[in-house]
């Protein structure tokens, strides 16, 4: 879709002013981003806004602990629900085909991380899950890429009370593999096969299963004049194993061995986990994020191949 396109679809849905602007973003692999300036998004009344702030004490209490309230999801696709002035940040989505993302779930989940101060308020969702819009993050900076900093940051997320749908990585890894239509002969496919017990082993650790962001990269980080942060772009967040958002982490950010050592020692330190023990588990989860890495890059091209 073209920039001129998706400036047309907000202005019908978000009663945009002729005066906001829409400009191309530095963007991710697969979804185009884009910064939308000078506006305010009338809508055409807040029912549904109010509605939500009179939800029962027991619903108040869900949502102090993490849990989906009912009818949530469909309050957070909602253009009606807010009334917002300022600039936001624009995802186009189309060109994701093999991701496999629950986009409506994914919205609900970043209201209930944006109440918490840790992730920008999403403000809309279409209906064909093709366009986003959250609030842009202005007035902030990110961090230098130092271990005590990205330890800090998995820790913060790590310690959320929120519940989120599990990562199933055995079933995501089937689901890479069918839409890269790996041959079963494939070193690759030999690799996912070889590893999946681990896996299954990895998905079991109850002691270690937390919220994970799943693609910590530093630029995903912002630090505000506060000297607090957020954290941005959470569509792979989900219950997993701690070690495997660590070992993430180190890959996304191309850390090197002495690099990655060390942040997992800041990281064992902040949540009070023996060291050698966080080691081992980090160096078991270092292949399995390698192979999901690579299975992850067999689908985007198979996806591409089909755009």
């Amino acid at each position: 879709m073209s920039t001129l396109d998706i400036i047309a679809t907000l202005r019908k849905a978000l009663k945009l002013s002729d005066s906001a602007q829409l400009s191309v973003h530095p963007s991710g692999a697969v979804n185009h981003v884009y910064r939308l300036q000078n506006v305010a998004l009338h809508y055409e009344g807040t029912e549904r806004k109010l509605q939500f702030h009179s939800v029962s004490e027991k619903a108040f209490r869900h949502r102090q602990t993490g849990q989906v309230v009912e009818g949530e999801q469909n309050q957070g696709r909602d253009p009606k629900q807010s009334c917002c002035v300022g600039d936001f940040a624009v995802k186009w989505l189309g060109d994701d085909r093999f991701s496999g993302i629950d986009r409506t779930y994914q919205f609900a989940l970043q209201k209930k991380l944006c109440r918490l101060g840790l992730a920008p308020q999403p403000i809309w969702l279409s209906d064909d899950e093709t366009i986003w819009v959250e609030q842009w993050q202005s007035d902030t900076t990110n961090p230098s890429l130092t271990p005590q900093c990205l330890a800090q940051t998995l820790a913060s997320v790590h310690q959320l009370s929120i519940k989120a749908h599990p990562l199933k990585l055995a079933a995501r890894w089937q689901h890479y593999i069918d839409i890269a239509k790996l041959n079963t002969d494939s070193t690759l496919y030999q690799k996912a096969r070889r590893l999946r017990p681990k896996v299954l082993q990895s998905e079991q650790a109850e002691n270690d299963s937390v919220l994970c962001h799943n693609d910590l990269a530093v630029n995903h980080i912002l630090i505000r004049r506060d000297n607090t942060l957020t954290v941005i772009d959470w569509e792979y967040a989900a219950m997993g194993n701690r070690y495997f958002d660590l070992a993430s982490c180190a890959l996304i950010n191309k850390l090197d061995s002495m690099t990655s050592t060390e942040l997992v020692k800041r990281y064992a330190d902040i949540m009070r986990i023996n060291q050698q023990i966080a080691l081992a588990e980090f160096n078991l989860h270092k292949e399995i994020v390698s192979v999901t890495n690579d299975l992850w890059f067999a689908a985007l091209k198979a996806n591409d191949a089909l755009i």
